[in-house]
């Protein structure tokens, strides 16, 4: 496995998929019906809070892409992070958040991740009752 792969095994792993799109699916201030909704009933609430709570941690790449689509997540990230190998080229690389890049976040401790959860969390919920990021 080359340097650049085992790196992102590693960050990947860092974190269960579970808890990882729990605290993302919390961020955005969804719930696991939402969720449901919004895949037009492909992850169910159920088996979504199976796969958050770790009793289920492999999804299948349909599971992954349509949580990608939801979540607006790396579909290539959350493969990686659900055990699933991808082509070198599709491989996620990082990328940046208003100039900061993502690399960046990766040295945060837990509880330093959780707080930054928290606080994107209530950004989104000072936004006007229109409720969409702003352009």
């Amino acid at each position: 496995m080359a340097q650049d792969d085992l790196t992102r095994f590693e960050v990947a792993n860092e974190e269960t998929l579970g808890s990882y799109l729990r605290s993302t699916r919390r961020a955005a201030g969804l719930t696991l019906r939402a969720v449901e909704e919004a895949t037009h009933k492909a992850v169910t609430n159920g088996y979504l809070s199976q796969i958050e709570n770790g009793m289920a941690t492999r999804p299948s790449p349909n599971v992954l892409f349509h949580l990608a689509e939801v979540y607006k997540l790396d579909y290539s990230d959350l493969l990686v992070r659900g055990g699933h190998r991808v082509p070198s080229d599709q491989a996620p690389t990082g990328g940046t958040v208003a100039g900061l890049p993502l690399r960046a976040l990766e040295g945060l401790t837990d509880e330093e991740q959780a707080k930054l959860l928290e606080y994107i969390a209530f950004l989104r919920s000072t936004r006007p009752s229109g409720g969409g990021a702003p352009t």
